[in-house]
């Protein structure tokens, strides 16, 4: 990072086709990391110029354990956007920029975004009061990420922190050997299961198939999680094998259990259901 020394903020981001994972070296509080989200989403499509719709954004590797973040294209084929984010030296500067401004922040005189700044730098009304207090819906909060809401608070110091480095950066492709030591602690690859979400979302978009509508789904009142759920196909994925009484369960309500507990099956699963993950490309 040229005008921020000694900042390594962001170490990974790994970009599989219309799909990228974002992960700060240093684990962040439940707060800071649903703001970042938040953040990071409506700056890229206010960048990018892309409808809310057309881009998702998740946190894995589940809700109450954020360690990074995963964001995807949800539109067939995508526009390409987060491709040129990954490897695009400006790109994630020019969205995080965009991210301060929608937090109510009026451009540096210098260009040069500094976190002591931004109380200075923040907008108020022709009172002299502040614009917002933790999010409105002119900065952070959406329909789309309402169950984040009481977590979102655009004045948090470490998404701040963040947002003001990434700001003043500049994206570098690292070397193979390297890039996949950073990847291993990104996506904390302690437990085989906290990357699993991640590389079955890259071979669905590799594939060219259809993103599901929502990810980390709680089913029968919170005793098994699908990591993946399709509405319109009534179609529930789960990457670890659901017991006999949970698909029993979720069979009587008209959903499709789909089991992708074996990785070395999931070409083969996913060509066994068309109807809920069209054909590949």
């Amino acid at each position: 990072m040229d005008k921020v020394p000694n900042q390594r903020i962001v170490p990974f981001v790994e970009d599989h086709r219309n799909l990228l994972i974002l992960a700060p070296v240093h684990a962040l509080p439940l707060e800071a990391m649903a703001t970042l989200q938040a953040a990071l989403k409506r700056g890229i499509e206010l960048t990018f110029q892309i409808e809310e719709s057309e881009l998702v954004a998740e946190p894995l590797p589940k809700l109450d354990e954020r360690r990074a973040l995963l964001f995807y294209e949800a539109a067939e084929g995508g526009a390409g956007v987060l491709t040129r984010l990954a490897n695009d030296a400006a790109s994630l500067a020019l969205v995080a920029q965009n991210a301060l401004r929608l937090l109510h922040h009026r451009d540096p005189a210098d260009g040069i975004w500094r976190l002591e700044d931004l109380p200075d730098l923040e907008q108020t009304d022709d009172l002299g009061n502040h614009i917002c207090e933790a999010g409105c819906y002119q900065c952070l909060l959406s329909y789309f990420n309402q169950p984040d809401h009481e977590h979102i608070n655009r004045r948090n110091p470490e998404a701040l922190k963040l947002l003001v480095a990434m700001a003043n950066a500049q994206v570098k492709l690292r070397p193979a050997d390297e890039a996949a030591e950073v990847a291993s602690v990104g996506s904390g690859a302690s437990s085989d299961g906290d990357s699993l979400e991640a590389r079955w979302l890259a071979t669905l978009q590799q594939a060219g198939l259809a993103a599901p509508d929502a990810l980390n789904v709680p089913v029968n009142q919170g005793a098994a999680v699908a990591a993946a759920q399709y509405k319109t196909a009534r179609a529930l994925v789960f990457l670890s094998k659901p017991d006999a009484a949970t698909t029993a369960t979720l069979h009587d309500k008209g959903w499709q259990v789909i089991d992708f507990s074996e990785p070395e099956s999931w070409s083969a699963r996913f060509a066994e259901h068309p109807a809920v993950f069209g054909s590949s490309s």
